[in-house]
Order: structure tokens, then C-alpha cells, then sequence
């Protein structure tokens, strides 16, 4: 030992290294679909009389008989096996696991003996068994590699595998004081949890449908059609990937029986529609949670998703596709949210378009961002009933949404493990897709809480905004808040205040001052906002978030040059590339792209990065940045923003985003006289840098510009064919 120095004291520091462990999964029954005989099943099922078995009884013994049909052919013609959690790597083969067992057991011989042939044939089942390993994992990489097109799944579920904070659950998680690393008990904190969340059972009385208050709606819908072929096709088309749900029944043997499984589906929908009842089994769901953000071994951080029957997903989408097209009218033009042709990017850029035209005029705009506690999970079902009939559903339709929204169940399955199941008093459920659109019905009257303001909803994510230019426009848009704070106190809807924030947005030295309150609280005023994901600053600079983007995108690329360092294929760096870091770095880009070379070449550093590290995996080099991106096929980031810029406003153009309010502020140029270059849209007059570089003007500077030499016409051309044109012409231009 050495005597401590007392001009340099020694210091003793504790490191907690290593992951999280991980929850093991349980033993659990794996049928092999790839062995089965459909053939035999098909022909079972065609065999049967399905009107005479499904039509003589009630609708829940019907699918009960259905449910046992399949099981029974399931288990007679799909062999299947007990799956245990392997102690081996995935990329372990059998030979493999061979020599590691004989290497156990002979160094367990020599340390039981002290035998030194066993000692020497232990070494040698070592050595070989590490030349095995390689040889595995070497395989592993290349059909992992390989399968990028023929198998993606494979491929993902080894990227993933790599990146930190896995999809996986800790071994021991905590909820209010307990804690548990029983896979049985840990899901029952979470079901705990989950079932904390809704409101108490209604105590007001859902509202029967009868004749007298029939819908006069000109949208309105009272029934549904089952077409058979339509049904056959969804059923054909449903998702290989994706799991079973309660009643335990694969996508893949759906997909393979679809044929001969469509007309007892279509039976049993006929009469669940006819008769107003939703089955007991598609009304349950298996609840996965999903990790939001923080500390991972606390199960407050954590979502509920639901994992239906697949059987009524399909139901769902027959359902959806005819309520949706039959009343998409109603829906307020503010809400962005699950509906089509709407979008995060149309929403921000109503949004920055008012503020900016505002800041430019020497204005400034007061706006209210707010928070809802459990939004999904808090809907009154009675108060929904209520709002489904005054939308315009009515007759057989409404009884049904009655019985589908009342007496769910849901129980928490993790792993293999299962809570016991409980009862859903309220909410519509996440991860359907009725879900999204009960909710737009629910908050769809809110327009009636702001007379003096303007607001934005994506889904239950809102901004209230107005145009302030003394403290009299701050009280309306105050009175606006009180009103909306009724709407909610009435519809049930709990405020999260803690989340709701203000925000001025001006360029001036002195604004307004005001001290906007929700529920008696006064609201923190923000000199930033995060809104659907872009960061707003006060001033619109939106310095901090292209911060931020760098920052995310180079802490991905380290992650994608890591994981591509086993990898020899200069294409599955591109594609990692384009699909983890590329996607952060043009998120939203029609509303915060820069203007000034700083921040421009700020975000064109992460690509330089990758490109240089493309240079290097091609084991090529070509010395400038223009040039590895012709090289490579990859456009610079600066003109990918054009070109969406370009598509953005087509979309608006040829009404592909459904938003009359974004149709308006396309300005189109009429010439007194003709040019030799002909302008297409007029450009407002502006007086200051950032309403230059708004949306729709620095997109009408763009448009004018390519628009000529690309042969764009803005209401008929293809966008598939503008992008595919623009993209061809810069690439000839640097070839």
C-alpha cells in the first residue's frame, strides 16, 4: 500500500454499472402454424352448416360455439410445444448448446476429481465451443443482415436487441409503496394502476334509443353492411407481426383459413349489429404497458395499450370505415387528430401561420397550452352515449356502440404472465380503432367555449391563442379559459394544471402582462413550449429546437454506427440511417426550417457525420459533401426540406389536407401581362425575416422557383411523380 498523499486526497467513488435485469418470460404453449395442415381445417370448416348452428341459439353461445370449433381444429391439425425462456443467446445453435453442456460437465468432473484428463478435455470442448460462438454469431449477423427486405422483423428485433432501454420489463417494479419480481403480481400492480385511473361508475342514466329520437341528421347512420368480400379481404390482409389477443387466435391462421372463416364471421356481425350486442370475448382486451418516460422499474411510468380479438379489430374496421365516411363532416376543422387528411404538421402550421402574421403586424399572441389527466380513460359513458346520438347515430348502430363501450374487461398480460381480470367503468380503449374516433365525437361540441379566441386540438392535445393588443383582449381570451374550464367541469374531463402553461409569443421590448388562471391556479407564463413534438421559443427562432434535434440525431447516429459496425452492407446503414436519425431530423421541417446558414449547417453536420462514415464503410473517397451525396443516392438535408416544403403545399393545393383554412392562404399570382417565366402564386408583402419565412411564403418563394423547371403544375401534377422528378433533377444537376 502506498501512504495517502495529503496534498492529494484519495477519493472513493461507487459506480452502478450494468442494466436493469430483465422480467424472464413464463412457459407457454407455442403452436408451429408453419406445420399445419390448413387444407384439413379449411375443409372441416367448409363442411359445417353455419346458418343452422350460429342462427338457433343466443349471439354469445353462437361465438362460443364458433371459439370451440376453432380450438378443436386448432389443436387436431397444428402441432404445437411448451415454450421455456432459453439461458442461450438467440443466435446459439444446437451444436452449439452441445459443447457448452459437455464443457459443464466435464469442468464440473475435474472439480469434483481433480482429474487431469477431464481438465484437458474440458479445455478442448472450451476452445471449441469459442469457435463455435463466433462461427454462430458471424451466421446470426449475416441472415440478420440479409433479411432487410425478405424478413424486416428479424432485422429490427437485432437493432433493437443493441439499443438501450429495450422494450423489456424490469424484473422487480414498484407502485405505491409495493414492489414485487413475480411476473404474476407485477402485472397485478400494474392492472392496480391501470384501474386507478378511471372515473367511478356514472351515476347518470345512459339514454335509450327508441324511435321518438330517431336521428334527422343529414349524416346520420343507423346501421352497418356486412359485405362478405370485403370482410375476406380484411381478413386476407391482417398483419403477420402482430399477436393474438383473449381468445388467443393468430393472425396467421386467420389469414390462412380467411376463406372458409368468412361466412360464419359474416353471420355473427349481421346479428350482433342486428341485434345491438357485442360479444363478451370482443369486448375484453389484454392491456400491454408501454414505458412513457423516467425511472423504468416504477409503474406509474408506464401506458396502457389494449391488445383485441383480432376478430374484432376486423369488426372494428367494418365499423369504423362506414361511421367515419358518414359523419367525417361533423368533425370541427380545428381537431387534427386521427382524422384523415389531417395531420401534427397541418396543426402546427395553422398554428405558426396566425403568430407569425400577428408578430409581423407588431402584435402579439397570448396562447394557452393544456393537459388533460388520462384523457382516454376518463370519457363518462353515459355522456357519450349521449353525444353519439346528438352526432347522428342512431337505430340498431347506437345500441351497438352501447353494448360495445359498456361492461369491457381488460386484465394486464406480460411475458406470459395474466392479472386477473377487471372491469372498464369508463374510457374507450386504447390501441382500437374505434377508440380515437369515439373520442373526436366526445370533444367535438368544445367550439362553443371560445367566442373571442382561436384554438387547435390534436386529439386531447389543445392550444387556445389569441391576437392581444391591450389587457381587454386578455380578459376575452380569460373569459374563453373560465367558459372552457365549464366544458370540462360538465363533460367530466379532469384538468392536469400542473401541465397547462402560457406563453407569449412577441418580438416586442415591452408586452403584456397577464396572469391567466384554470381552476383558481395561476398559470406558469413559459418563454418556451413544446407542442406535438416542436419546441416553440417566444420569439418563433426555434433555435432551441433545432438544439434539440442535433442533439437527439447525433446521440442515434453513435447508436447506428455502432450497430452497423458488424455489418459489411453499406445498405443497411442507409436504412438504419433514413429510418432512426433521418425521421428526427425532418419531423415537422415545414414549420421550423431555418433560415440562417448557422442552423442549416448546424442539422447538415449530423449527415456530414454519416456520410463520412459511408465513405468509410464503402471503402471509397471522394473529398466534398455534395459528392458523397451523389454517390450514395441521399440528398442534403437543406434540399429534402424544399422538396417537402413543395409536397406540403401540393397537398394543400390539390386538397389532399383536409383544411380550408390552409386552402385559403395559397395566394395565386394574376399577371397583367405576359411573362417569359410564368409566376404562379403571389407572394404576401412581409416585413420582417421570420414572416418571410413562414410556411406558405417561403413555399410560394420555392414553388415559383422549381416550379418552372420541373414542369409543376400545383393542382394536377402527381406528387408521387413531383417528388421522383425533383429528386432526378438535382441528381443529374451533381452527378
Amino acid at each position: 500500500m502506498i501512504p495517502e498523499d495529503i496534498h492529494h486526497k484519495s477519493l472513493v467513488v461507487e459506480l452502478s454499472l450494468g442494466g436493469i435485469e430483465c422480467l424472464k418470460t413464463n412457459t407457454r404453449r407455442k403452436y408451429l402454424y408453419r406445420l399445419a395442415d390448413y387444407g384439413k381445417i379449411n375443409s372441416s370448416l367448409d363442411e359445417i352448416n353455419w346458418e343452422d348452428c350460429l342462427n338457433g341459439t343466443s349471439l354469445e353461445n353462437a361465438v362460443h360455439y364458433f371459439y370451440n370449433i376453432l380450438y378443436d381444429l386448432r389443436d387436431r391439425h397444428i402441432p404445437h410445444k411448451l415454450v421455456s425462456p432459453s439461458k442461450f443467446p438467440v443466435w446459439y445453435n444446437a451444436a452449439l448448446k452441445k459443447v457448452l453442456k459437455e464443457k459443464y460437465k466435464y469442468h464440473k468432473k475435474y472439480r469434483t476429481y481433480g482429474n487431469i484428463s477431464d481438465y484437458d478435455t474440458f479445455s478442448l470442448l472450451r476452445k471449441r465451443a469459442k469457435a463455435l460462438e463466433q462461427e454462430c454469431y458471424k451466421a446470426y449477423l449475416k441472415k440478420s443482415e440479409e433479411s432487410i427486405i425478405e424478413n424486416p422483423k428479424m432485422f429490427w428485433s437485432f437493432i433493437k436487441s443493441n439499443k438501450q432501454g429495450a422494450n423489456s420489463l424490469p424484473a422487480n417494479l414498484e407502485y405505491e409503496g409495493q414492489s414485487s419480481d413475480s411476473g404474476e403480481k407485477i402485472c397485478e400492480l400494474f392492472a392496480s394502476y391501470f384501474k386507478s385511473t378511471f372515473l367511478s361508475p356514472s351515476s347518470n342514466v345512459a339514454p335509450k334509443y327508441s324511435n321518438a329520437n330517431a336521428s334527422n341528421h343529414i349524416h346520420s347512420i343507423g346501421d352497418i353492411e356486412i359485405n362478405a368480400d370485403s370482410l375476406n379481404n380484411l381478413l386476407k390482409s391482417l398483419d403477420l407481426t402482430k399477436g393474438a389477443g383473449p381468445d388467443l387466435i393468430e393472425p396467421t391462421f386467420i389469414v390462412n383459413c380467411s376463406r372458409s372463416l368468412t361466412r360464419p364471421l359474416a353471420i355473427l356481425f349481421k346479428r350482433s349489429v342486428t341485434e345491438g350486442i357485442v360479444p363478451a370475448l370482443w369486448k375484453s382486451a389484454f392491456i400491454t404497458p408501454i414505458h412513457k418516460s423516467g425511472n423504468k422499474c416504477l409503474v406509474n411510468n408506464y401506458r396502457p395499450i389494449s391488445k383485441l380479438c383480432l376478430f374484432a379489430k376486423v369488426f372494428e374496421r367494418i365499423v369504423y370505415t362506414q361511421v367515419y365516411n358518414s359523419l367525417s363532416s361533423i368533425f370541427i376543422p380545428e381537431q387534427h387528430g386521427f382524422l384523415k387528411k389531417r395531420s401534427t404538421t397541418s396543426n402546427l402550421i395553422s398554428f405558426t401561420e396566425f403568430v407569425t402574421s400577428g408578430m409581423d403586424a407588431g402584435g402579439e399572441v397570448h396562447a394557452i397550452f393544456t393537459d388533460y389527466c388520462k384523457a382516454f380513460d376518463r370519457i363518462d359513458h353515459s355522456l357519450l352515449l349521449q353525444k353519439l346520438l346528438s352526432a347522428g347515430i342512431h337505430g340498431n348502430l347506437f345500441r351497438w356502440f352501447s353494448s360495445y363501450i359498456e361492461n369491457r374487461t381488460q386484465a394486464v398480460a406480460v411475458n406470459g404472465y395474466c392479472s386477473k381480470w377487471c372491469t372498464v367503468p369508463s374510457g374507450v380503449p386504447q390501441g382500437s380503432l374505434l377508440g380515437p374516433l369515439l373520442f373526436n365525437i366526445f370533444i367535438n361540441d368544445i367550439s362553443c367555449c371560445f367566442l373571442h379566441s382561436n384554438f387547435l386540438l390534436y386529439a386531447d392535445d389543445m392550444k387556445i391563442y389569441k391576437q392581444i393588443q391591450n389587457t381587454n383582449d386578455c380578459q376575452k381570451l380569460q373569459d374563453d379559459l373560465r367558459r372552457f374550464e365549464e366544458y370540462c367541469n360538465l363533460n367530466k374531463l379532469d384538468l392536469n394544471i400542473s401541465k397547462c402553461h402560457s406563453i407569449c409569443f412577441s418580438r416586442k421590448c415591452n408586452v403584456t402582462h397577464y396572469l391567466y388562471t384554470l381552476r383558481g391556479t395561476r398559470l406558469q407564463n413559459l418563454t418556451e413550449v413544446r407542442d406535438l413534438g416542436v419546441i416553440h421559443d417566444s420569439k418563433l427562432t426555434y433555435e432551441l429546437h433545432v438544439d434539440s434535434v442535433v442533439k437527439r440525431a447525433n446521440r442515434t447516429l453513435g447508436f447506428i454506427m455502432r450497430s452497423c459496425s458488424q455489418f459489411q452492407s453499406v445498405k443497411v446503414a442507409k436504412v438504419l440511417y433514413c429510418s432512426y436519425v433521418r425521421s428526427i431530423l425532418e419531423y415537422c421541417s415545414q414549420i421550423w426550417n431555418p433560415q440562417y446558414n448557422i442552423y442549416i449547417d448546424r442539422l447538415e453536420c449530423v449527415q456530414r457525420k454519416f456520410m463520412r462514415y459511408l465513405q468509410y464503410k464503402s471503402k471509397t473517397y471522394i473529398d466534398n459533401y455534395i459528392g458523397r451525396c451523389s454517390r450514395h443516392h441521399i440528398l442534403p438535408l437543406q434540399d429534402r426540406r424544399k422538396i417537402a416544403d413543395i409536397v406540403f403545399l401540393l397537398k394543400v393545393a390539390q386538397c389532399k389536407i383536409d383544411s380550408p383554412h390552409l386552402l385559403s392562404l395559397i395566394n395565386l399570382r394574376a399577371p397583367s401581362r405576359t411573362l417569359r417565366r410564368p409566376i404562379t402564386l403571389s407572394v404576401p408583402h412581409s416585413i420582417s425575416n421570420y414572416r418571410q419565412n413562414s410556411f406558405f411564403i417561403r413555399a410560394a418563394n420555392v414553388f415559383n422557383l422549381m416550379a418552372g423547371d420541373s414542369d409543376i403544375d400545383l393542382f394536377n401534377s402527381s406528387i408521387n411523380s413531383v417528388k421522383r422528378n425533383l429528386f432526378k433533377d438535382w441528381f443529374d444537376v451533381h452527378s
